[in-house]
């Protein structure tokens, strides 16, 4: 369990994702370390998949099946060759195991393990707990530890160097767009306040029609805009639960059980944030089923348990084909007589987020879900999402650095 570890997650998946670093992350037990085995959670089996290392979901059970991965253990003191077993045992219906042969010579239970995956599919693995290997990372400090003096440790930056990389299209042109709009205040929609009405009409003053897709909006770019004094929580991408899956089979059953009657604009409505930190006043709550490799949906009352489920690789491909580039904009926004106005004022250009920590990002709460039922007065029901938010504080755990531009 990653809630387990003795370093800080978060800061971990800022260091990979600041260098553009597809990682999964592992926290040894005491008694995992004892008998040499670890369970391959689900990110962990996505991201050797991805990577095109391994396959779980083909490989047999029973040890005459184990595979083994040549890896380096990257740690303060050095580099160190070995191998990493990845396998399907014929006992507890062959769930996915994995094991860095002689980890235990290089890493203590509750450190954080971080897997990076090579050009040639070979594994790294990298002690982040190990203390000065990971820049920025503070950790906590272990009496019984053992301490190397007189040894310099490894630039860990220069050993993942050709790892980097950056990718880049058709920026300067959209970028050039905004700014021939920005600098000069623009008039809303009467009688509109709502936060999509300062996207909206950017792209009609870009010219870009209203997508209502999963594709991004211009050329492979996404555009995704806010106002500068709004929330900072940030929608990455709308996706509805699997249906054929899940407990409830439709966005009308889940607003039947959960929804409430506020609002004489409706006959019932359900607007909430759902998040892995904790049930939310309507009694729902996010948890990872490592196992099947989803996302749930789960609820406090007893009939609804399980209220939903999305496959994990089915919300990582949103989030890619969403945001393989994205341009983020913010707006300064005024009230005038009966509408807003609107001034763009910033760009930040984030590319390729890290989709092997999607899960991880929801399992900590740092991704949440919004539902934004509602049932008119005519009986139609409408869902505007689920829309899966991050806050603007947190982008840098989910996508490389970005470039602010002024406009």
């Amino acid at each position: 369990m990653l809630s387990a570890a003795d370093t800080s997650i978060q800061d971990v998946l800022r260091y990979f994702t600041q260098r553009g670093i597809e990682v999964a992350l592992l926290v040894p037990t005491a008694t995992g370390m004892r008998k040499s085995i670890m369970d391959a959670t689900a990110p962990v089996r996505l991201f050797l998949k991805e990577a095109g290392i391994h396959d779980f979901d083909k490989q047999p059970q029973g040890q005459g099946h184990k595979r083994l991965v040549p890896t380096s253990i990257i740690t303060c003191s050095g580099i160190y060759r070995t191998a990493t077993s990845l396998y399907r045992p014929v006992t507890k219906q062959g769930d996915p195991r994995i094991w860095v042969q002689g980890l235990s010579g290089y890493a203590d239970p509750r450190n954080v393990l971080a897997l990076v995956a090579t050009a040639d599919c070979e594994l790294i693995v990298i002690n982040a707990s190990s203390p000065g290997l990971v820049p920025g990372i503070r950790v906590a400090e272990d009496k019984n530890a053992l301490e190397i003096r007189d040894t310099p440790c490894i630039d860990l930056d220069a050993t993942l160097a050709p790892m980097l990389h950056w990718h880049n299209e058709v920026a300067e042109e959209l970028l050039a767009l905004i700014r021939g709009i920005a600098g000069r205040w623009h008039n809303g929609k009467p009688g509109e306040k709502r936060d999509l009405e300062v996207g909206r009409l950017l792209e009609e003053l870009l010219g870009i029609k209203a997508n209502s897709s999963k594709a991004p909006d211009y050329k492979g770019i996404e555009l995704k805009a806010s106002r500068r004094t709004r929330s900072t929580r940030q929608t990455l991408f709308a996706k509805v639960p699997d249906w054929s899956i899940s407990h409830c089979k439709s966005s009308a059953e889940i607003l039947d059980v959960f929804g409430y009657e506020r609002n004489m604009k409706y006959l019932r409505q359900l607007r909430c944030t759902v998040s892995a930190k904790g049930p939310n006043s309507q009694g729902l709550f996010l948890a990872l089923e490592g196992a099947s490799n989803r996302l749930l949906e789960a609820s406090s009352l007893p009939s609804y348990p399980k209220v939903a489920y999305w496959e994990m690789e089915a919300l990582q491909k949103a989030l890619l084909t969403k945001h393989r580039e994205t341009f983020w904009v913010s707006a300064a926004c005024k009230q005038a007589t009966g509408y807003q106005i609107f001034k763009y004022e910033h760009v930040l250009h984030t590319r390729a987020p890290m989709a092997s920590a999607l899960p991880t990002l929801l399992e900590l709460g740092t991704i949440t879900v919004d539902h934004l039922i509602a049932r008119d007065l005519n009986g139609r029901v409408s869902e505007r999402g689920p829309l899966f938010k991050i806050g603007r504080k947190d982008f840098d755990l989910l996508f490389p650095p970005g470039t602010l531009y002024s406009l």
